[in-house]
């Protein structure tokens, strides 16, 4: 399992145990749980060294680096597929704190966005940067958090909210859903006064929290 070799190296140590427990957990189930856990990350993960020296990733990180993008695992470092991306990657690590920075790198030629977060972790593994990465589409899979608990929103009016999300107008959306325009546009007022907004601008922002991105 590749996070064996993360977890071997910093082992889950006593000062982080949880003290809320009414008996004593089973702390090798509990590593092989987290680490199964983590292995299950939709998003793509690595952890690297300052030498840009991959320590773990995820499926979904390998995944990623194994096709034509512009990340890429060569003799175990991670790399850019154009040696022009060197140097923000190389800025992206120096600079990585506690504090998450990001950079993006595009490649006009795969047409492509690759998003890139990076935080420092603490010691005594301060020397190790744990990096997601984000292939940015116009379809990127999400989903949305529970509106109806949220904000009371109905079913369809979050289904409403989705496609306008997606970039769809409400033309767009009636025939995605198969209702009238008059009736897509009856969902975003009530929507839009659930959420105590009066705009499309308002709407966008007042819901972008509850964006759940599934990779």
């Amino acid at each position: 399992m590749r996070t064996a070799n993360l977890y071997e190296r910093q082992p889950f140590a006593e000062p982080h145990r949880p003290d809320r427990f009414s008996s004593a957990p089973d702390y090798e189930k509990l590593e092989h749980a987290l680490a199964h856990w983590i292995e299950a990350e939709g998003r793509a993960r690595v952890l690297v060294d300052d030498a840009l020296r991959v320590c773990w990733l995820n499926p979904s990180a390998e995944s990623l680096m194994s096709g034509p993008n512009s990340i890429l695992i060569r003799n175990g470092h991670i790399r850019t597929r154009e040696n022009r991306f060197d140097r923000q990657l190389r800025e992206l690590i120096d600079g990585a704190a506690s504090q998450m920075s990001t950079c993006c790198l595009h490649d006009a030629k795969a047409g492509e966005h690759l998003v890139l977060t990076a935080v420092r972790l603490s010691a005594p593994s301060d020397d190790m940067v744990g990096l997601t990465l984000l292939r940015a589409t116009e379809d990127f899979p999400f989903r949305f958090a529970d509106l109806h608990s949220a904000f009371g929103l109905t079913q369809t009016e979050s289904r409403v909210a989705y496609h306008l999300m997606c970039g769809r107008t409400a033309e767009e959306a009636s025939q995605e859903l198969g209702v009238s325009l008059e009736t897509v546009r009856t969902h975003i007022k009530r929507a839009y006064a659930k959420l105590g907004v009066c705009s499309r601008e308002g709407f966008f922002h007042r819901l972008t929290p509850f964006v759940i991105l599934l990779t």
